[in-house]
């Protein structure tokens, strides 16, 4: 599993629409998150993303981890005990990214497979947006609640690209 490292096939395009309804959920008003003229008053050319909405492009990028890499483990058997990034850029609506996953590191402490993933985000010139370094904390022990999955593809895939209906 060490070693493993993939780039995601599919692109991510972060539409306008998305980072204003990003914004306004998390409650950042700033208006660069809304208005392009603000924006290019920053310097930039169109509206940016607040930080946060990474979360949506690496829950994305790391699905596949789970099903292939990470396979012998199901969603709750893993707990994100820590995460680090490293931002080279702001977010613009129009943005393609992909993304990079590799497992860095994996080991057993206290009960559970402790495992370092790092995601590497890039635009479509394929320079770099954001470096994520996340500490998984895994234990096929713990078992699964029913439609478990179900609820967090509603909650964090709402209006996405080939994500779920209700």
């Amino acid at each position: 599993m060490v070693g493993r490292s993939y780039r995601i096939d599919d692109v991510y395009e972060v539409g306008k629409a998305k980072v204003e309804e990003f914004a306004k959920a998390v409650h950042n008003f700033h208006p660069a998150h809304y208005d392009t003229e603000a924006a290019r008053d920053l310097g930039y050319d169109s509206i940016i993303a607040p930080p946060t909405f990474m979360s949506l492009i690496a829950f994305v990028a790391q699905r596949r981890l789970f099903e292939e890499t990470l396979s012998c483990y199901s969603m709750p058997q893993i707990l994100q005990v820590d995460q680090k990034f490293t931002f080279h850029r702001p977010l613009h609506a129009g943005d393609r990214l992909s993304c990079e996953v590799s497992v860095v590191s994996a080991r057993r402490a206290v009960g559970a497979d402790l495992i370092v993933v790092e995601n590497d985000i890039f635009d479509q010139r394929d320079q770099p947006i954001l470096t994520a370094m996340t500490t998984l904390a895994a234990s096929a022990e713990v078992s699964t609640p029913e439609n478990f999955m179900h609820y967090v593809e509603q909650i964090m895939m709402a209006g996405t690209v080939g994500s779920p209906t209700p």
